[in-house]
C-alpha cells in the first residue's frame, strides 16, 4: 500500500536553537498589605466531605392482659366413734383395653371394704373452690431496617501564611509576582532538505490515556459489578432466592447471613394429668408456634385411664386443640387448624377420667411476609457489601488518578522527549499506514507457567520488523521535528472539558497535553531521499542495491520526485545536529524571548516594580 501524504516539497531546513538565560519576576499575581502593628496569618484548608445515612424503622407493640381469680370454701366435719368393730374385705377388678386407629383405651375398676368390731363414724364434707386465671400476652413485633452508606472523601490541604508587623510602626505590602524564563535564540541553517507535512489529531491522547490507565490499575482490586438478576436488570429483594442466595453472597463476601426459613416446619407438643377429681378442667398455651409460621393441620394420640363405681357419675374427657374436638369414642382421623400463627390452643374438662396423655404433632406452613422479610435480609446484606467494596475501589481509583495527574509533568528536557516520541509515532503510522508493535519478534507461550513463559526471539518476525524499523528511524530526521500545537477545539467534542482542566508546570507541554491536534513538519534526511520516494511510489521498502529509476517517465508525480532527487543530489548528512551551538549575547542574529511559568516569587520590598527603572 502506498502512503497517501506526500511530501510538500524541498526548502531549507532552519532550526531555532535557545540558550536559558535567566528566570525574572514578571507580572503581579497578588499583593498582602498590613497595617502598623498588625500581624496577619492566613491558614487555607480544603476539605470535602461527603456522608449519607438511612435509616428506616417499625415497630408494633400488642399487650394483653387478663386476671380471673376466684376462692370459695364451705367445710362440715362431724365425728363419732365407737367401740364396735367388724372386718370384711372384698375385692373386685375390671380391666378393659380398646383399639380404634392410632387411639388406644385402657379401663379399670377396683373396691375394697374392711370393718371391724371397733365401730367408727366420721363425716366430713369439705368444699372448696380456687380458680386462678392470669394470662399475659405481649407481643413485640420490630422490625428495624437500617442502610447506612458513609462515604468519607477528604482531600486536605493546608497552608499557613503569616505577615508580623506589631513591631512596626509603618505598614507594608508583601508583593508576588509571576516568574518568566528568558532564552537567547539562534536559527541555525542545515541545508536543503525534503519536507513531508502531517497533521496529527490529539497528539497526547494515548500518553494521557496510558498515564490514567496505568494508575488506576496499578494495585486496584478489581471493579465490583453491580448486583443484577438473572436477565440482567438492577437487583431486587425479590430476586433473591433459595437456590440463588449463596452466588451472591460468595460474590460479595457476606458473612454471617442467615440461611433461608423452611417452608415447612413440624412442631410436637405431649399433654398429661394425672388427675385428683371426678370433675376437672384445664388449659394450656404450650402449643406454640414458631414466628412466621401458620399452623395447617396436624395429628394426635391420645390415651385415658378410668375407673367405674357404683356412684360414678359416668365418663367425659372432651379435648379442644384449636378449634379441633376429641371425645372419648369420637376420635377424628386428623387434626385441621386455621391458620394459627402464634399459638394452638388447648383446653379439656370433664369427669371419670382418671389419666389422660396426648401427643399433638402440627404441621406450619412460612407466611409470604416472613419469607420476603429473608429476602430484604440478604438484599441489604449483599447491597452494603457492594456499596464498601464501590467506595474503596472508588477511593483507590480516585487516589490513583490524582497519582497519575502529578506524573504528568517531568522535567523539560524529558517532556521535550515525550513530545517528539509521541508525534513519531503518529506521523509512522499516518505515513505508511502500518499500525505498529503487531510482529515485534518477542513471543511467550500464553499456557506455560514460570519460568517456562520466558519471552522467546522469533527470528522471522524479528527480521521483519527490522526491516522496517531500521527504514523509519534512518529515513527521517526525527531529532529535527518542528511541530505546533493546535488548540483543543481541533480534537473530538468530548475531550474538549477534560483538556480545559490539564495543567502543568511546563506550559509548552500543557500545550502538548491539551493539543487538539498537532502541525509538524518531518525533514527526509539528504542521503535517503530517493530511498522514501522509492516508497512513496511504490509503497515497498528498498532492502539494497541501486534504486530502481522512478518510472514512468511520463508520470508528472514521477517526474516531481526525479526533480526531488536531483535537487538534493549532492547534499551531505549534518554531522552532528544535536551538537550544543554557541549562542552569544554578541552575536546580532540572536534574540530574547520570554516564556511565562506558573511559579510565585515574593518581591522583596513594598515598592511595586518598575521594569523600566534603572
Amino acid at each position: 500500500m502506498t502512503p497517501t501524504i506526500k511530501p510538500i516539497g524541498v526548502g531549507d531546513l532552519k532550526v531555532v536553537k535557545q540558550k536559558l538565560v535567566r528566570y525574572a519576576g514578571g507580572e503581579v499575581s497578588h499583593i498582602e498589605n498590613v497595617l502598623p502593628r498588625e500581624e496577619r496569618m492566613r491558614v487555607h484548608r480544603t476539605l470535602l466531605q461527603v456522608e449519607q445515612t438511612e435509616e428506616q424503622e417499625l415497630q408494633s407493640e400488642t399487650e394483653s392482659l387478663r386476671d380471673v381469680q376466684s376462692t370459695e370454701r364451705f367445710e362440715v366435719q362431724t365425728e363419732t366413734q365407737r367401740t364396735a368393730k367388724s372386718d370384711t374385705s372384698f375385692s373386685a377388678g375390671l380391666d378393659l383395653t380398646a383399639s380404634y386407629g392410632p387411639v388406644s383405651l385402657s379401663a379399670s375398676a377396683k373396691f375394697a371394704s374392711s370393718n371391724s368390731k371397733e365401730e367408727s363414724d366420721k363425716h366430713s364434707n369439705k368444699y372448696a373452690k380456687d380458680v386462678t386465671s392470669r394470662a399475659l400476652e405481649r407481643m413485640v413485633e420490630r422490625t428495624r431496617t437500617q442502610r447506612t452508606s458513609r462515604r468519607l472523601e477528604e482531600l486536605r490541604e493546608k497552608n499557613l501564611h503569616g505577615l508580623d508587623n506589631r513591631e512596626s510602626a509603618e505598614g507594608f505590602s508583601g508583593i508576588y509576582l509571576w516568574v518568566d524564563k528568558f532564552y537567547r535564540n539562534k536559527v541555525v541553517d542545515y541545508g536543503k532538505r525534503l519536507f513531508y507535512e502531517f497533521i496529527v489529531p490529539e497528539p497526547a491522547a494515548f500518553y494521557l490515556f496510558a498515564m490514567f490507565e496505568n494508575a488506576k490499575t496499578k494495585d486496584l482490586p478489581p471493579e465490583p459489578i453491580a448486583p443484577t438478576s438473572a436477565e440482567g436488570l438492577p437487583l431486587v429483594p425479590s430476586d433473591i432466592g433459595r437456590d440463588t442466595y449463596l452466588t451472591f453472597l460468595s460474590q460479595y463476601g457476606v458473612e454471617g447471613a442467615e440461611p433461608p426459613p423452611p417452608e415447612q416446619l413440624v412442631i410436637a407438643k405431649t399433654f398429661s394429668r394425672e388427675l385428683a377429681s371426678d370433675f376437672w378442667a384445664m388449659s394450656s398455651d404450650e402449643l406454640k408456634i414458631p414466628k412466621g409460621y401458620t399452623a395447617d393441620f396436624g395429628s394426635y394420640l391420645v390415651w385415658y385411664t378410668w375407673s367405674i363405681g357404683d356412684d360414678s357419675p359416668g365418663l367425659s374427657a372432651p379435648l379442644q386443640i384449636g378449634r379441633n374436638r376429641i371425645e372419648i369414642g369420637e376420635y377424628p382421623s386428623g387434626l385441621l387448624f386455621h391458620g394459627e400463627s402464634d399459638l394452638v390452643p388447648f383446653s379439656a374438662t370433664g369427669y371419670g377420667i382418671k389419666t389422660f396423655a396426648l401427643n399433638v404433632e402440627a404441621s406450619c406452613t412460612l407466611m409470604p411476609d416472613a419469607y420476603a422479610r429473608w429476602q430484604l435480609q440478604i438484599f441489604d446484606a449483599v447491597m452494603a457489601a457492594y456499596r464498601r467494596a464501590r467506595s474503596d475501589y472508588d477511593d483507590k481509583v480516585a487516589a490513583s488518578q490524582l497519582d497519575g495527574i502529578a506524573q504528568l509533568g517531568k522535567s523539560p528536557a524529558l517532556n521535550r522527549q515525550i513530545e517528539r516520541e509521541e508525534l513519531k509515532r503518529a506521523c509512522i503510522y499516518l505515513w505508511s499506514l502500518e499500525a505498529l508493535g503487531g510482529g515485534n519478534g518477542v513471543s511467550a507461550d500464553p499456557n506455560a507457567t514460570p519460568p517456562a513463559n520466558y519471552p522467546n526471539l522469533d527470528a522471522g518476525a524479528s527480521k521483519a520488523m527490522a526491516e522496517k524499523a531500521a527504514f523509519f528511524e534512518q529515513a527521517f530526521e526525527w531529532q529535527n521535528l518542528a511541530y505546533e500545537f493546535l488548540p483543543y477545539f481541533w480534537g473530538r467534542k468530548s475531550t474538549w472539558a477534560d483538556r480545559q482542566t490539564i495543567a502543568c508546570t511546563d506550559p509548552l507541554f500543557e500545550q502538548f497535553l491539551k493539543a487538539g491536534a498537532a502541525r509538524v513538519l518531518v525533514p527526509v534526511k539528504p542521503s535517503q531521499t530517493e530511498r522514501v520516494l522509492f516508497y512513496q511510489m511504490s509503497g515497498t521498502i528498498w532492502s539494497g542495491g541501486e534504486i530502481p529509476a522512478l518510472s514512468p517517465a511520463d508520470d508528472p508525480e514521477a517526474m516531481l520526485y526525479n526533480a526531488y532527487i536531483l535537487e538534493m543530489e549532492g547534499v551531505p548528512d549534518s554531522p552532528d545536529i544535536d551538537r550544543e551551538e554557541a549562542i552569544d549575547e554578541s552575536d546580532e542574529t540572536t534574540w530574547m524571548s520570554k516564556v511565562p511559568t506558573t511559579l510565585v516569587w515574593l518581591h522583596g520590598g513594598s515598592e511595586l516594580p518598575d521594569h523600566e527603572k534603572k
